[in-house]
């Protein structure tokens, strides 16, 4: 493959050219030229390009690339200072983005799914992502792994983590990933991706037969590649739709992703209920204080009754190290379970990233936080970390939380 470079910046050139030898790959580094649509269009044969966001007038070549050399993939390398135009760049054509300081196996990982995506997708409308799309219809696909992210205490971070994870699992494996709210009340995962969904799970409410067209039709496309179904954003929009309509959509997401990442309510109701049920893995995030404790005790005391939940359970310590929090071996100690990831407290990180719509795992990719976060996300990426072993026996049909008032009592 012979790839090409555009940057201002000679040692970034030398980066990528250092991991493409490694490939038997072939760089073309257009370092510091001042008209780099010209210099490209004398070089025949480019099957990829990387523009650096860096580099002087970056969008404006991304768009007129985007009109030239129509055929050629575009990526774009972005530092942590210029994430924020990273939908820009979306938007003026580019297919995916890598971070810098290069991670070698995303950066090739990215490359090679922006290559297998051929020419880029047509011009989507103002707020869209313009990532390549995968052909969903080609043959019929395993189906997918479902992890809930789930908490009985709000205020956790559950959905900040459920972004981050959706985000981390796409940049290690490069698979389909689709983030979903699965709750009634406001979404707050658009806003978390700064996002502005033309549909939401609203769209779902009176629909006797749901099939792969219309869920598909309701996915939101982030820059990361990702793809959301998102909770109305609007009171107005709110609706409480059937478990039998929240079941078949998370049937027809499997079938449409790798991982379908599932942030749910912190309500013990019937919905959370049938999701922990069928979850293939379950994300049981707590903080390091009484309440949010007493809450996962509480939880976990339910999900072990009666083996009614199948899937893994991996207990998330947020916020760890906390002024005034309980440490992690407190944590074990009460909860009788194994910290599976303890990610560190970094409050002025997180709202940063909250504030600009740009999940840490791309704005602080470096940061401590994030290889933290990272630990979490090698396990639920595992090979070996499917679900448990299903039982044969027939599942129950009572709710899981009917066990809820053991669990009080017993509290």
């Amino acid at each position: 493959m012979q790839l090409a470079i555009v940057t201002d910046y000679e040692y970034r050139a030398q980066v990528v050219d250092q991991i493409l030898i490694e490939r038997g790959w072939q760089l073309l580094a257009c370092v510091g030229q001042s008209q780099p649509r010209s210099w490209l269009l004398q070089h025949k044969g480019i099957d990829l390009i990387v523009v650096d966001l860096d580099t002087t007038g970056a969008i404006p070549l991304l768009q007129d690339l985007t009109t030239h050399l129509p055929a050629v993939p575009l990526v774009v390398l972005a530092t942590p200072q210029r994430i924020v135009e990273l939908q820009d760049a979306l938007l003026a054509g580019a297919v995916d983005f890598v971070a810098f300081p290069l991670d070698q196996r995303q950066f090739i990982n990215t490359l090679e799914r922006a290559r297998r995506g051929g020419t880029r997708a047509k011009q989507a409308p103002t707020g869209q992502s313009t990532a390549i799309v995968p052909a969903h219809h080609a043959a019929p696909r395993q189906k997918g792994k479902l992890i809930a992210v789930t908490s009985l205490k709000g205020g956790v971070g559950r959905s900040t983590i459920a972004a981050n994870l959706a985000i981390g699992l796409r940049q290690r494996t490069g698979r389909d990933v689709i983030l979903v709210e699965a709750h009634h009340s406001l979404g707050h995962l658009a806003l978390l991706l700064n996002l502005y969904p033309r549909h939401t799970i609203s769209a779902l409410d009176g629909e006797p037969n749901l099939d792969v067209d219309l869920v598909q039709g309701l996915l939101q496309h982030h820059g990361s590649g990702i793809r959301l179904l998102s909770a109305p954003l609007d009171p107005s929009d709110m609706v409480e739709l059937p478990i039998e309509t929240w079941m078949d959509a998370l049937k027809i997401l499997g079938e449409l992703a790798d991982y379908v990442i599932v942030d749910t309510s912190s309500l013990a109701d019937a919905l959370l209920s049938e999701i922990l049920s069928v979850a293939d893995d379950i994300a049981l995030i707590t903080g390091s204080d009484i309440a949010g404790l007493r809450d996962a005790r509480i939880l976990l005391q339910t999900l072990r009754h009666d083996n009614v939940v199948e899937g893994r359970i991996h207990l998330v310590l947020n916020r760890a190290g906390v002024q005034g929090g309980l440490d992690e071996r407190v944590v074990h100690d009460q909860l009788k379970e194994s910290v599976a990831v303890s990610i560190p407290e970094d409050s002025a990180l997180v709202t940063f990233a909250f504030n600009r719509g740009i999940p840490f795992v791309l704005s602080h990719p470096r940061s401590l936080i994030v290889r933290r976060f990272q630990t979490l996300v090698e396990r639920l990426s595992a090979e070996d970390g499917s679900a448990m072993p299903k039982g044969v026996a027939e599942p129950k049909k009572s709710s899981l939380f009917s066990f809820m008032k053991f669990s009080w009592a017993s509290s």
